[in-house]
């Protein structure tokens, strides 16, 4: 008698195991995907169910509406004179397919990757363009890639970042479900659709010295946002363009030193973008006046998380660029003018800027062999305050 069952995936490295139904008729079979994952947590050790109520739905749910597209073709799921053949052939190869939306949604409850609210983003974007929130992967074409990027031609930003985190979902997917045995999804439409790339225009970001200093001579209400903003701005700039996520997270300050891997690229990299910032004299007043208990600065005592620390600095920057006549200053100019000065204005060596700001550089062979040394890009960095803020040093 044929029969649809639950069954359980491999144990994954995430720790989740993927539910299939399984359609049997003695002993020939067939195997469904829910695209449905359950930690081990989830599953009953005495009778294998799913414990979570909205997953065990949700499979139930597929479940039945299996046995009434199997009953549709005029077969009776409990008739024993079926044949398997007849089962397997009446789920025709569209129903196989599988649905992008469903996977994404699944792929980022199980995924670790920062950025999840950018994923989402693209994908209400993505579904809004469309008309609606369901699409196979076999229906994502070349043609309906360079729509999209059509669509998003007024947003270079969005277009960069949306199309490149669809083809990233599109490989995860090739990986989750194409085997040697089986190709499920079949045609790539990113070996002929190019990911267009950001242009970004260099230096304009920056702060001329005298801009830099009108932010320093900003006086708001003691305990305002704009004058967090403010001071922020310049422990950053000071701090060789240490970004607002690792002003708000760093743990490590000893001896002097800040010591923090960068939160952008640490997990691209294999030293985990480790970097060590010696602090200069002349921000231990802001570094006192900012000083948290388990953390560098208490940043994560006065906002529940990051991104309402961010936003609230570029809020408070808006007041602080209005007052001092500079329009639209956000806070990632501190290190675009950290850069820029340390550069043209220093004559520091393109090399020497780049690992300040704790980038990859393009001395890949060399970083081999060279041991790492810290001291010389804080050199720089004392020489570089020295000469900013020599009135205010005097």
């Amino acid at each position: 008698m044929a029969t649809i069952t639950t069954e359980f995936g491999k144990l994954s490295s995430n720790k989740t195991r993927t539910v299939y139904l399984r359609i049997r008729n003695g002993k020939l079979e067939k195997r469904i995907n829910t695209q449905i994952k359950v930690a081990e947590s989830e599953i009953s050790p005495r009778t294998k169910k799913i414990k979570n109520r909205e997953k065990a739905m949700s499979v139930e749910i597929m479940r039945l509406e299996w046995e009434a597209k199997i009953c549709m073709q005029g077969i009776g799921i409990f008739d024993a004179k079926v044949k398997a053949q007849r089962i397997t052939s009446a789920i025709s190869k569209k129903e196989e397919d599988v649905d992008f939306f469903a996977f994404a949604k699944n792929w980022l409850a199980h995924t670790s990757i920062k950025g999840k609210k950018n994923y989402q983003c693209m994908l209400n974007t993505f579904s809004s363009f469309l008309g609606k929130e369901s699409l196979c992967f076999s229906d994502l074409t070349y043609t309906l890639l360079k729509a999209f990027e059509n669509h998003l031609a007024k947003k270079p930003r969005a277009q960069s970042l949306y199309l490149g985190e669809i083809r990233h979902l599109f490989r995860e997917a090739m990986l989750e479900y194409n085997t040697e045995e089986k190709t499920v999804i079949k045609s790539d439409p990113f070996i002929r659709f190019k990911v267009p790339k950001q242009v970004m225009k260099k230096g304009v970001r920056a702060l001329t010295l005298q801009e830099l200093m009108k932010v320093y001579h900003y006086q708001g209400r003691p305990g305002s946002r704009a004058q967090l903003a403010r001071d922020t701005f310049i422990l950053s700039f000071c701090l060789m363009g240490m970004n607002s996520v690792d002003l708000f997270s760093a743990t490590n300050y000893k001896n002097g030193f800040i010591k923090y891997n960068r939160t952008k690229t640490k997990d691209r990299r294999s030293d985990e973008a480790y970097i060590e910032v010696k602090v200069h004299p002349f921000i231990k007043p802001l570094m006192k006046k900012y000083a948290g208990t388990k953390t560098v600065f208490n940043f994560c005592s006065r906002y529940n998380d990051y991104g309402g620390f961010n936003k609230n600095l570029n809020i408070g920057l808006k007041t602080v660029g209005k007052s001092v006549g500079i329009n639209d200053l956000e806070f990632y100019q501190a290190r675009h003018t950290f850069a820029t000065l340390s550069r043209n204005l220093m004559k520091f060596s393109k090399g020497d800027v780049d690992e300040a700001l704790n980038h990859v550089g393009s001395f890949e062979v060399a970083d081999i062999y060279i041991a790492k040394d810290f001291s010389i890009i804080n050199d720089n960095n004392f020489k570089l305050i020295k000469r900013v803020f020599k009135n205010e040093l005097a």
